[in-house]
């Protein structure tokens, strides 16, 4: 076996608690402590999670199937374990039938094959999946299960990518539906209103932080539109914003964002049509939309459009439907810095440290570097280009030489930037900006619920002409239908179609892409010249029911909406029931619009009827006080869930496997990059420490320094030196002729599994030990008699050295096992041809 390869073997043992394991997957993990303990740490309270995908690198020999069998499968849960083909040979794992449709075992080829599945397209998109390593894929003892776990993660990566694309419309849209009351005034107000000016936008990147200062000494002389999520870094640095950009519809957008929402007095909102309610709904200033303001709309052109795929490129486009002739560009990095990070100080992301473990692509920067990004950034990096490539007219210069390089943006140096007196402060700006009286908010919902009305019949028309047509299309499939009947039920469905394309037009655009998943699963991969009537039946009924399966679904989105208006325009009469208003705030997560309910009311407390029922006053400033606090709860936690998703992207397992495909592709690029940054974590982190020997001597062998490479392995602590190390160390030594340190490294690496004792054996055979070699060689096996080839090798040994009766034993062993081995064949004649020549004599 070569020392840079794994070797699994068919080879089982028994704990000393009865459990069967392969040592060639999982050493001698189960030896000292029993595998359900062990699971019980590291698993036992993600497998008990309800309505979860899991998906689960490595089986650790089948135990780790038995745990999960024995603990159950939660209610709503699916687990998938994917394993090496080596190691399914070699394992018999019984299915019980009750859980046929939640629990899978795969190799890769059949996880590719299986897991794009409209099934686990819904936890996807609920964010609802979670992917483990075994005990033996996360140990480094086999190289195989990082690069194996690489490409199960790029595979889980690349299907929430499309899922999210395929799917994202119907999370766009429910936010939209949410957001009607929010979304009155449109972002066109703002179209061409600084024609010859200069904008700066602010991103989150790391490179904000190397021009923080230069942006607080010429704020004054900026109009500053600044992402959601770091505009509260830019208050906190006496830096107001003129306008607060957010697009993002996902939950955690919140969270992620709510620093902006102390300054509802101090700048201006503007927001994609989809964005989340909860950020939206909570704002207590003024806003503007982008797009539109009804799903079913289909012009929109007098708006102002959200451009994606990022709230970047969302930014930049206002500024250039805003007129500015010259775009400044910070934090739009779109890339990592040479440390691994991906966001500014002081965002979640950068206090949990540099992610290292992300596996990306490599970009240039403006300063000639190369950089990695991923597949998300590469795409807002198009789409910038794309807006550059549009407005020829305007100067796109970005702020950052180690930002990703776009074509048609330059970089320019903030020393080099001409600023001239900006004309207009945040404050101007709110104050150009209408305002919105109690009676505008009151007509806009009642023009809300008319359309809201219309749109709810229009829906209603739909479902039932969808079941005139697969009513007349079930007709026309029937035999011997009347030529005249064919012709009157192909004339009315036509009608149908009619209707829907013309009169109902934005409806059925919005049915169609709401519905998109839905109208995709009659699609066929057939050629039309092999449609046949049947076919075409099918095709016919599927579509009609789609039409209505979607219709349905608006129609609870509808009912969603018309109570959401009813509750808004509750908040805006001093006569509504304050305890229902909570009791729905609540219901939405949006505590926060009690401060919204207190500026329009803000005498509420001299309300005569209140004043009239003092139990029913104190109860009211008691719900009051509790909401409040409930709201600024939320503005103060952070979500230890989207914590623990940042965390697991840097985890040090991820950056082992990140390094060993590093290693596979001999990227010099990116072990420099990783010894560069893993140095730095060195002193304070073990297993940093480890991982920069690791990386950095893979880096000197790129580079041909192989005494060097060695030099670097043994100067890590011998307590850190891993079995993935001594494998190293023992065949950069025995190329070099260390022999001594080749043979150390072996008689320490034979701890971790019997099957490097042949191996060591010929350590010591070669350092001349040969009394100490042979004893290896047969304790080895006495234990595996089966092992044709160690077998083969002993026995030349032992030929090699004149011990002719015990070369005669080796080779005859593997005769009773392999009776047309050649090799043995060849040694006993030799052996048979000597001794006969020896007895003539």
């Amino acid at each position: 076996m070569l020392l840079t390869e794994s070797n699994i073997q068919n080879t089982f043992s028994i704990s000393p608690f009865d459990e069967y394991y392969l040592p060639s997957v999982n050493r001698h993990m189960f030896d000292t402590i029993d595998s359900k303990t062990q699971y019980d740490k590291k698993f036992k309270n993600d497998f008990a999670k309800e309505d979860t995908l899991n998906i689960v690198v490595g089986m650790d020999s089948g135990l780790l199937v038995n745990y999960l069998l024995e603990q159950g499968v939660p209610k709503g849960s699916i687990f998938i374990f994917v394993e090496l083909d080596a190691v399914l040979e070699l394992l018999n794992i019984d299915i019980p039938k009750s859980l046929s449709d939640k629990l899978f075992i795969y190799s890769l080829e059949e996880f590719q094959d299986n897991f794009p599945s409209v099934a686990y397209g819904i936890y996807i998109l609920k964010n609802n999946v979670k992917h483990h390593r075994s005990l033996a894929a996360t140990s480094s003892h086999l190289p195989e299960y990082s690069i194996f776990n690489r490409q199960i993660i790029k595979m889980l990566e690349a299907e929430d990518l499309e899922q999210n694309q395929n799917s994202s419309q119907k999370v766009y849209y429910k936010q939209q539906f949410k957001n009607i009351s929010e979304n009155v005034q449109p972002a066109s107000l703002l179209s061409n209103k600084f024609n010859g000016k200069t904008c700066l936008v602010v991103a989150g990147g790391p490179s904000l932080d190397d021009n923080i200062d230069w942006i607080k000494n010429n704020h004054q002389n900026l109009f500053i539109i600044a992402v959601s999520r770091i505009a509260g870094k830019l208050a906190k640095e006496g830096i107001p914003p003129h306008i607060i950009v957010s697009v993002d519809p996902y939950d955690f957008s919140f969270e992620v964002n709510r620093d902006m929402m102390a300054l509802a007095d101090s700048s201006l909102f503007v927001n994609s049509f989809h964005v989340n309610s909860r950020l939206l709904g909570q704002w207590q200033g003024k806003n503007l939309f982008m797009d539109y303001k009804y799903p079913w709309q289909l012009e929109y052109t007098d708006n102002i459009d959200t451009m994606g795929p990022t709230v970047t490129n969302a930014s930049v486009h206002l500024a250039t439907q805003m007129g500015f002739s010259r775009i400044l560009l910070t934090g739009v990095d779109l890339c990592f810095t040479d440390t691994g990070f991906t966001h500014s100080q002081g965002s979640v992301e950068s206090k949990i440290g540099p992610n290292l473990g992300i596996m990306g692509q490599w970009i240039e920067t403006y300063g000639g570097k190369k950089a990695e990004t991923v597949v998300q950034l590469k795409l807002a990096m198009n789409a910038l280009a794309g807006e550059a490539s549009a407005n020829p007219e305007i100067e796109f210069l970005n702020l950052s030489l180690n930002a990703a390089k776009i074509k048609g943006i330059t970089h320019q140096n903030v020393d080099q930037i001409q600023l001239s007196s900006n004309a207009c402060s945040a404050t101007q700006l709110l104050e150009s900006i209408p305002d919105l009286s109690i009676e505008d908010r009151k007509q806009d919902n009642l023009l809300s619920q008319k359309e809201f009305s219309r749109f709810y019949d229009t829906l209603n028309d739909i479902i039932h002409l969808s079941d005139e047509a697969q009513d007349l299309n079930k007709q026309l499939k029937e035999p011997k239908s009347p030529t005249n009947k064919t012709k009157k039920n192909t004339k009315r469905i036509e009608a149908i179609d009619k209707k829907f394309n013309q009169k109902y037009a934005g409806v059925a655009r919005l049915i169609k892409t709401y519905g998109f998943s839905e109208f995709s699963d009659f699609l066929t991969t057939k050629k039309t010249d092999d449609w046949d009537a049947e076919h075409l039946h099918q095709m016919s009924h599927d579509y009609y029911q789609a039409f209505k399966s979607i219709a349905k679904q608006l129609l609870e989105l509808v009912d969603d909406t018309r109570t959401r208006l009813d509750h808004r325009l509750d908040e805006l009469s001093p006569d509504a029931k304050l305890i229902k208003l909570v009791e729905f705030w609540r219901e939405e997560e949006q505590h926060g619009r009690v401060n919204i309910w207190l500026k329009t009311h803000p005498d509420w407390e001299s309300n005569e009827k209140l004043s009239k029922q003092p139990e029913l006053l104190k109860e009211y400033k008691q719900q009051l006080i509790a909401v409040k606090n409930e709201y600024l709860e939320q503005l103060a936690i952070v979500p230890q869930k989207y914590i623990d998703t940042v965390k697991d992207t840097a985890s040090m397992e991820n950056v082992f496997e990140k390094i060993i495909v590093l290693i596979r592709d001999e990227d010099h690029t990116g072990l420099v990059k990783m010894a560069t940054n893993l140095k730095k974590l060195a002193d304070n982190d073990d297993e940093a420490k480890r991982l920069f020997h690791l990386s950095y001597s893979h880096q000197l062998l790129i580079e041909k320094k192989e005494s060097q490479a060695l030099e670097v392995l043994l100067a890590l602590d011998e307590a850190l030196q891993s079995e993935i190390e001594l494998k190293k160390i023992t065949t950069l030594a025995l190329k070099l002729g260390e022999l001594d340190i080749a043979e150390k490294a072996m008689s320490r690496i034979s701890d971790y599994s019997d099957e490097y004792m042949p191996q060591h054996a010929h350590v010591l055979k070669l350092q001349g030990r040969l009394q100490e070699s042979i004893n290896l060689y047969l304790d080895y096996l006495e234990k595996y008699p089966s092992d044709v080839t160690t077998w083969l090798k002993f026995g030349s040994f032992m030929f090699d050295i004149d011990q002719i009766q015990a070369a005669i034993d080796a080779f005859s062993h593997v005769i009773q096992s392999d009776p047309d081995n050649q090799v043995a064949l060849s040694y006993l004649s030799r052996i048979e041809t000597a001794l006969n020549a020896s007895q003539d004599t």
